[in-house]
């Protein structure tokens, strides 16, 4: 049957149904969507945290390396 001689109700109640399975997928999407957003989130956090904990440790070395050059000049050789 031609969908031209089918009634508007049919019709209607097709598109309907597409509207509905199509509004549910989006809905998925966008749950999976944010469940990234999410993650990606924690993961830059994570990043951001040992990037601060590494140029922390950094400092330290060249700190404590600059400090026994200048040591080792103004104190007496054993």
């Amino acid at each position: 049957m031609p969908m031209a001689a089918e009634p508007i109700e049919v019709r209607m109640a097709r598109l309907e149904g597409a509207y509905e399975q199509i509004d549910r997928r989006l809905g998925n999407v966008e749950s999976a969507l944010q469940a990234v957003r999410a993650e990606l989130h924690q993961e830059i956090s994570s990043l951001r945290r040992e990037s601060r904990q590494q140029f922390f440790w950094l400092l330290v070395v060249l700190v404590v390396s600059v400090l026994l050059q200048i040591a080792s000049r103004y104190l007496p050789a054993p």
